[in-house]
């Protein structure tokens, strides 16, 4: 299973809008995830498993409270299998945008 398809199957029940990369909707609560990938765990000259530091963001309107669904999402991204998340509250005045920084692993570490 592909770390795009993990991630918005723990995501989607909470956020249905969750998409890599950039969202072109029209919702105004929705979800956004990128990830870097990095090899780990070397043998025979090459890695046996790869590490991904994920970042997800939530995007939702001025003066919605974030509370109950952070906390969903936090839950949802453990469960997963992601190391609990870090978060940075990024929100300007278009809105508010919360930050969710985790790591995945895939393979034998």
């Amino acid at each position: 299973m592909s770390l795009n398809t993990i991630i918005r199957a723990a995501i989607t029940p909470i956020v249905t809008e969750c998409v890599p990369d950039q969202y072109g909707g029209t919702a105004t609560e929705y979800c956004t995830f990128n990830y870097s990938e990095i090899p780990d765990s070397f043998g025979d000259d090459s890695p046996h498993a790869i590490r991904y530091l994920v970042q997800l963001h939530y995007f939702l309107p001025t003066g919605t409270n974030p509370y109950t669904k952070k906390k969903q999402l936090k839950n949802a991204l453990l469960n997963a299998g992601f190391t609990y998340p870090s978060v940075t509250n990024a929100s300007d005045s278009d809105g508010q945008h919360i930050i969710f920084e985790m790591e995945y692993c895939d393979g034998d570490v």
